[in-house]
């Protein structure tokens, strides 16, 4: 499978009322509603949501904390996606896994189902396909970069801990699988990790750690133009109410 997005394919949501966790970059978001599902759109970031009504026609989007969903009912919910979410919540200190998980518990429907699709964790020693070294290395500088700024930034949880919270919380038939997304960085999606680590070392104050992130950042990038970056593991993991 080339392609994490053409695994939902034979997924019948037609007129399910679908809940999207975490509107990112909004590719889930359009895939599900073309499947004719009822979305709920939800993010943290009011921008997120702007740009993503552009693209879509009959989505509700709504701006909401993940780990308190108040205005939701409870058990309202066919089906839950969280892409590349979990990894996120750590970005903003109110999310907590646990805490996020409880409230999609609580909003779906008995028999409803939990899907979350993110990456693997960047350990060599645990991974369960070859690491790509420049993405590796390209993750690793931003985290830095985001750490010496005292930001949050993506935290990637594995699947194996998610099960055990997921039954903990009361969830059962958990099951995982582990897949690759096979098709190479495309120039703009590295082009856009280039330009958020770059905007983010020119916040940094001390010019001598500056001018050597700025370096490293070059010297990985130089290196891609000979070999495409290619994504490591990913997982889908999938839970019932």
């Amino acid at each position: 499978m080339t392609d994490s997005m053409a695994r939902f394919k034979e997924v019948d949501l037609e007129e399910k009322k679908v809940l999207d966790a975490g509107t990112g970059a909004c590719g889930m978001t359009k895939i599900l509603e073309d499947k004719g599902a009822e979305v709920v759109s939800v993010d943290i970031e009011r921008e997120r949501m702007i740009d993503c009504r552009s693209q879509t026609e009959s989505t509700d989007f709504l701006q909401a904390d993940l780990s308190n969903m108040r205005f939701i009912e409870s058990e309202s919910f066919d089906h839950v996606f969280c892409k590349g979410t979990v990894s996120a919540l750590s970005i903003n200190k109110t999310l907590f896994v646990t805490s996020v998980l409880r409230e999609l518990h609580r909003i779906l429907k008995n028999g409803g189902q939990l899907t979350i699709i993110d990456y693997y964790p960047f350990e060599e020693e645990s991974s369960p396909v070859p690491l790509d070294e420049h993405q590796v290395e390209l993750w690793r500088l931003e985290k830095a970069v985001f750490e010496l700024l005292g930001e949050g930034h993506l935290e990637e949880y594995s699947p194996e801990l998610l099960k055990d919270e997921l039954r903990s919380i009361g969830f059962g038939d958990v099951t995982h699988s582990i897949f690759r997304d096979e098709l190479p960085w495309s120039d703009e999606l590295l082009k856009e990790h280039e330009e958020v680590i770059l905007e983010n070392i020119e916040l940094i104050e001390e010019e001598y750690l500056g001018a050597a992130l700025k370096k490293k950042l070059r010297d990985i990038i130089s290196s891609t133009e000979k070999k495409k970056v290619v994504s490591g593991a990913q997982y889908e993991l999938n839970a019932k109410r």
